[in-house]
């Protein structure tokens, strides 16, 4: 490991389940829905004709392109690396175990989003080395509207695991 390298995990901050608060708020970076980009990921993930086809988006309830869904989380994921995995600071995270999402506005290219996680609830774990959080996450465009909300029950690593791991 190189000298640099080591600095950078020295500071290093990990955030533990004992570290969140409940009620407070995680800002994301902002993530722009670019078109190319978006009609690339719909064209292969997602092919129905109101996410990649102009003239058939304007015949639909939208009245033009709309992102896909699955393109909606991936900006999503883009926003949260903000919060959860910075140089400055990463999440004791361990997985996902329950998400329940909802498309609440159409995303169309141009739009802004960024991510507001909001630490809703949390309690220890079965395991005593983890605890389950339940974050409410928030995609917001440019305009403040929520366009997904996802709640999302995580684990993350007590301190005491993390001490025992040689954190």
């Amino acid at each position: 490991m190189t000298a640099l390298a080591r600095d950078a995990v020295a500071n290093l901050t990990t955030v533990y389940f004992e570290d969140l608060e409940v009620g407070s708020v995680h800002l994301g970076r902002e993530c722009v829905c670019d078109k190319d980009e978006m009609l690339q990921f719909s064209r292969r993930n997602d092919p129905w004709p109101f996410h990649i086809d102009e003239d058939a988006a304007a015949h639909s309830p939208y009245g033009g392109i709309v992102a896909s869904g699955g393109y909606i989380v991936t900006l999503w994921y883009r926003s949260l690396v903000e919060i959860y995995n910075t140089p400055r600071a990463t999440w004791a995270f361990l997985g996902g175990l329950e998400w329940k999402l909802r498309f609440r506005a159409p995303v169309r290219a141009g739009d802004t989003l960024r991510a507001r996680v909001t630490v809703k609830d949390k309690r220890p774990w079965i395991k005593p080395d983890r605890g389950a959080v339940t974050l409410f996450n928030e995609i917001l465009n440019q305009r403040s509207e929520v366009v997904c909300t996802v709640e999302v029950m995580a684990l993350l690593a007590t301190r005491a695991a993390g001490n025992t791991a040689g954190s």
